[in-house]
């Protein structure tokens, strides 16, 4: 006698990924194996991401900080709340895509936030910065508002009703999305590519490389999502969407880590403009004019936000104005470095003497546990640009 309890059984082949599917999942070993590996990697990079933001970053808070821990949160819910809607279980629909449905929401736009906080370090221009945030929440209310109201429609007994609408509806705020991450990571990768004209070691270009390939995978995987989305495989998309999502989370602490070495290293001038990341030559530094003392400048509160827990150092950050005579002496001390990498006093590294466009020689002393600012951050005199 059949059991009417049991899930019935799809070879895989046959298997509904799309919108019209409603009910439960039918039973397959291969799908169902596609989907547990998916949310396991999905769940495990999740928990990984919330120990390594807590353990990286020394300020807790932040636009950086919080956006990451909403996305990171927002993806554990999203899978969660797809595995109970998929697999048989005891759960109130209703609450199973609430649970759902807000995980979405927070990883989608969240990301994009992340995305946006990391453009304040390299762009100036407050105009795009604001722009980009308004377009952000714009794109959010637009896209998320009627995916939601529909999602619920397909609960409905009007299954059927909602199907076709939903369906127009997710391939656009797919698309939306996509365009709307591919914008951020161009201006980022644009920006970025100035620096490759500035005279960088090999290991610095190789990481500011690295950069450009996390940027240009952030739009692959979107891409990726897109054609699922236009190939009416909503189900399969909804599978690796949260695995997706967590890679690019996941990139970010890669290149944070490179950064890092590189910062220990010595290889990165802090806080200079783009142009001006190269020593100078001995007979250029012999003729530069003495300039006065600059005021020590304070550290903007967005910048704060980066500020790291294995950075270097412990005090802040001073630019000064030195003649040829003051930079002769300050050579002399350029080998006195403690244990652990970090120059004592007024000693000062010969890797962080350079010149600018002005032709003024910066000396920036490298006590600065701001690991991304070190690296990408620049000054325009009023703060970090």
């Amino acid at each position: 006698m059949e059991n009417d309890d049991c899930v019935k059984f799809i070879p895989f082949s046959h298997y509904d990924w799309t919108y019209a599917r409603s009910g439960w999942l039918p039973w397959n070993p291969t799908a169902f194996a596609l989907i547990a590996s998916f949310c396991a990697i999905a769940y495990w990079m999740c928990l990984e991401l919330l120990v390594l933001v807590y353990v990286t970053f020394r300020r807790h808070t932040g636009v950086y900080f919080y956006s990451i821990i909403i996305t990171t949160l927002g993806l554990i819910l999203q899978t969660t709340g797809y595995i109970l809607k998929v697999f048989e279980n005891s759960c109130p629909p209703v609450l199973v895509t609430i649970i759902c449905k807000l995980g979405w929401v927070a990883n989608v736009t969240g990301f994009s936030v992340v995305l946006w906080s990391r453009l304040h370090l390299i762009v100036d221009d407050p105009r795009i910065l604001r722009g980009i945030l308004i377009m952000i929440i714009t794109n959010g209310i637009i896209c998320h508002t009627p995916v939601v109201v529909f999602e619920f429609g397909l609960m409905s007994k009007q299954h059927s009703t909602y199907y076709l609408p939903m369906q127009i509806t997710e391939r656009i705020q797919q698309t939306i999305f996509t365009i709307q991450e591919t914008v951020l990571s161009s201006l980022y990768i644009y920006h970025t590519f100035r620096f490759l004209s500035a005279g960088y070691t090999t290991h610095t270009r190789n990481v500011i490389t690295l950069l450009l390939c996390v940027q240009i995978t952030v739009v692959a995987l979107d891409a990726m999502l897109t054609v699922f989305d236009y190939m009416d495989k909503f189900t399969l998309k909804c599978t690796i969407h949260p695995f997706v999502y967590s890679i690019k989370l996941k990139l970010e602490f890669i290149v944070l880590n490179h950064l890092q070495i590189l910062v220990k290293q010595g290889l990165v001038t802090p806080g200079l403009s783009l142009t001006s990341n190269i020593a100078p030559s001995a007979s250029s530094i012999a003729t530069l004019p003495q300039r006065p003392v600059e005021k020590q400048r304070p550290v903007p509160v967005f910048e704060r936000d980066f500020i790291t827990e294995t950075g270097i150092g412990s005090a802040s950050t001073s630019l000064t104005t030195v003649d040829s005579d003051s930079v002769k002496e300050r050579r002399k001390d350029h080998e006195s470095i403690d244990s652990n990498g970090t120059l004592k006093g007024e000693e000062v590294d010969w890797k962080h003497i350079t010149g600018n466009p002005d032709n003024q020689v910066i000396v920036i002393s490298p006590n600065e546990e701001d690991i991304e600012r070190l690296y990408l951050g620049r000054w325009n005199g009023r703060g970090l640009s």
